[in-house]
């Protein structure tokens, strides 16, 4: 992890949003933690990526916890050998991921601890006792003893939607499973995004009819995506600091491709994503009517229509009336329907005009919005 920098796991210095350890040898070098809650981590992950590859960031990771929970909390890494370095790189990402999206929430002082903290325990200032059994780690707190298990998770067959992760989130939810689903993202030598996955299983007594999740989750899904990671007792800083547990890394895309089924969004019931559209532009202080259930003008100069399968003659009335006075945004839920439209030729190329897929949905600024150029290039 830090190969020229050692620490003591549970010294360090708590000061508003972050979290800094001070390595304990000659090397002088300082690792940081921040942790940000989001009720829709998609749209900050393409800024995250950007910091990583612009050397901001060390590392950041997303912890989904099981069973999940609505709000997904990210941990960033800062790496340097001054504290005002670190500083103002934290700084600047908070001031540019609340510039996106304004429900983010950075955690602070004491809230900031107990969520860094509580992957180990809640009591971890009492002291802690480690043991390795086979196959577990077990932690003792007075008499208090907790049981963690590492499975390393191939990303391969989450690519892509091969494997959805929300359909994984509920296998481990319905197979009665309690921890974290843990995802390390860096940067390789190569300056590509990689990540490391893995699913932390937390127990609190050892059940001798205790599945064996592996087999479970591989027959289910016909492949193998668990795989148990033995833990050394020196590495359970792996464990808090929520970094790598293996050096099996795979390639990611930009677009978070891997994440998308975790979006809160409701793509398959309209009315109810009509709701939430109009939750988020009140959110993002957006000037909006509702003209229909599906149609919002949006800062006076946008007209933001929504439809579920793809319908030219609406399109086309919709165009034919508005095009010469407004921007226009026509948001596509269903992907095949999307690909309709746009494999269909019978909309050309306009300036005006942006055509979504719920992927480009979810990523999008809503902060765009209000400038003039937003579909300038798009």
């Amino acid at each position: 992890m830090v190969k020229k920098g050692k620490f003591k796991l549970f010294s360090f210095l708590l000061e508003n949003y972050l979290i800094y350890y001070k390595s304990i040898n000659k090397n002088n070098k300082l690792i940081a933690f921040s942790i940000l809650e989001s009720d829709n981590f998609l749209r900050i992950i393409k800024p995250l990526n950007e910091f990583l590859l612009n050397k901001y960031l060390f590392y950041y990771s997303i912890q989904l916890n099981i069973p999940q929970k609505r709000k997904t909390i990210i941990i960033l890494s800062f790496i340097g050998e001054n504290r005002s370095n670190i500083d103002k790189f934290f700084n600047l990402i908070k001031e540019q991921i609340n510039n996106i999206d304004c429900s983010v929430s950075f955690l602070k002082n004491r809230k900031l601890k107990r969520h860094f903290l509580h992957v180990l325990s809640n009591n971890i200032d009492g002291g802690a006792n480690s043991m390795k059994q086979p196959n577990l780690l077990v932690l003792k707190y007075g008499e208090s003893l907790k049981f963690i298990q590492t499975h390393q998770i191939n990303c391969d067959n989450l690519k892509n939607q091969m494997i959805s992760l929300h359909s994984l989130v509920k296998a481990l939810k319905n197979l009665n499973q309690k921890g974290y689903m843990i995802f390390n993202i860096r940067t390789n030598n190569h300056q590509k995004i990689v990540t490391n996955a893995y699913f932390l299983g937390i127990k609190y007594d050892v059940d001798s009819n205790v599945i064996d999740i592996d087999k479970e989750i591989n027959q289910l899904y016909n492949c193998e995506l668990f795989k148990k990671s033995n833990l050394n007792i020196s590495n359970i800083y792996r464990i808090l600091w929520r970094v790598n547990v293996s050096d099996n890394f795979y390639a990611i895309n930009n677009n978070a491709d891997i994440f998308f089924s975790l979006s809160h969004f409701n793509f398959q019931d309209i009315s109810k994503f009509n709701t939430q559209f109009d939750k988020i532009l009140q959110l993002n202080k957006l000037s909006y009517h509702r003209l229909k259930p599906n149609l919002f003008f949006i800062e006076e100069k946008i007209l933001f229509l929504i439809l579920e399968d793809y319908n030219l003659k609406y399109i086309k009335k919709l165009l034919k009336n508005f095009f010469s006075r407004y921007f226009i945004f026509i948001l596509i839920l269903n992907q095949k329907e999307y690909r309709k439209l746009i494999e269909s030729n019978e909309i050309g190329l306009l300036d005006n005009l942006k055509i979504l897929s719920f992927k480009d949905f979810v990523m999008l600024d809503f902060l765009e919005l209000k400038k003039e150029n937003l579909l300038k290039n798009a």
